[in-house]
C-alpha cells in the first residue's frame, strides 16, 4: 500500500503486522511523508533497487524472521547511510545496540512520531 509521494521524503516501511502497518500509514500522511509499505524483506530489497527512501522503518518481529537480517544486510549496502528505525515486542533493551539503530517497542507510544520527524528533519537538512 502506497500514500501519495510527499515532495522531501519518503518512508519505506517494512512489516507484515497489518496494525503496525496501517498506524505508520496514517502517521505519514498526516506528517505530510511519502510512504510504501511492504510486507518482506525481498520486497524492500526491490523498493532500495529502484528509489531511495528518507527513512526505513523495520519491524523486527516480522514472522519470517528477517527483520534484523534484513537491516543487518542494508548496513553493510551502499545504502548504509539511510537512516533506520527498528519496531519490537520484544523487551530486549539490548536490540537496538545489536542492529544499530535505535528501536521502539510495541505497541508504540510517546516520542516515535517525534523520532520519526527528526530523522525526516535531518535526512532532508542533509540532501538539501
Amino acid at each position: 500500500m502506497t500514500a501519495p509521494a510527499g515532495p522531501s521524503a519518503a518512508l519505506l516501511a517494512v512489516t507484515d503486522d497489518w496494525e503496525l502497518r496501517d498506524m505508520l500509514l496514517e502517521l505519514a500522511i498526516e506528517e505530510g511523508y511519502g510512504v510504501r509499505c511492504v510486507t518482506t524483506d525481498a520486497e524492500a530489497g526491490a523498493v532500495l533497487l529502484a528509489e531511495r527512501p528518507g527513512v526505513v522503518i523495520i519491524d523486527l518481529d516480522m514472522r519470517s524472521g528477517a527483520g534484523s537480517k534484513f537491516l543487518r544486510t542494508l548496513r553493510r549496502s551502499p545504502h548504509r547511510t539511510i537512516p533506520c528505525m527498528g519496531v519490537t515486542a520484544t523487551n530486549d533493551m539490548m536490540i537496538s545496540v545489536a542492529i544499530d539503530a535505535p528501536v521502539f517497542f510495541k505497541p508504540l507510544l510517546g516520542g516515535f512520531a517525534d523520532a520519526l520527524r527528526v530523522l525526516f528533519e535531518t535526512t532532508v537538512a542533509q540532501s538539501g
